[in-house]
């Protein structure tokens, strides 16, 4: 049987929560939701997710940082993250990438595409699993 993996939305924007707390749970996924850098970090304190879905912009504190922390941190250094973002120059995806981002989506976004690539990023994390 195959892992439930828990998967943290990070987003001061309550319509990217419903949309893709919606979607994961279909998908079987269990799904938390931050609106802040604060509620994340508190969240992935009390329990490491398997992957986070970021966005950068976000009121006092950004995505950006929140990335610093969690891949700054030995014990949460190896949670996923992909930054779920407005912001899409390639100087905005390098920046994420650069602070320790796995994987960077634009929005608007597909939820379709965005699935894909929650699923390839976790697929390896399965693999992990069964060895």
């Amino acid at each position: 049987m195959q892992k439930k993996f828990d998967i943290l939305i990070v987003d001061d924007d309550p319509q990217v929560h419903k949309i893709i707390a919606k979607m994961l749970p279909l998908e079987g996924y269990s799904v938390r939701s931050a609106y802040s850098a604060d509620e994340a970090l508190t969240s992935v304190a009390r329990a490491k997710p398997d992957l986070i879905i970021l966005d950068i912009m976000m009121p006092k504190v950004s995505g950006i940082e929140v990335c610093n922390k969690i891949k700054g941190n030995p014990e949460t250094k190896d949670i996923m993250i992909l930054i779920l973002s407005a912001k899409d120059a390639q100087a905005d995806r390098i920046e994420g990438l650069t602070h320790g981002a796995d994987e960077y989506i634009s929005k608007p976004f597909h939820m379709r595409h965005l699935m894909r690539k929650i699923e390839h990023m976790l697929a390896g994390k399965d693999e992990e699993l069964k060895q």
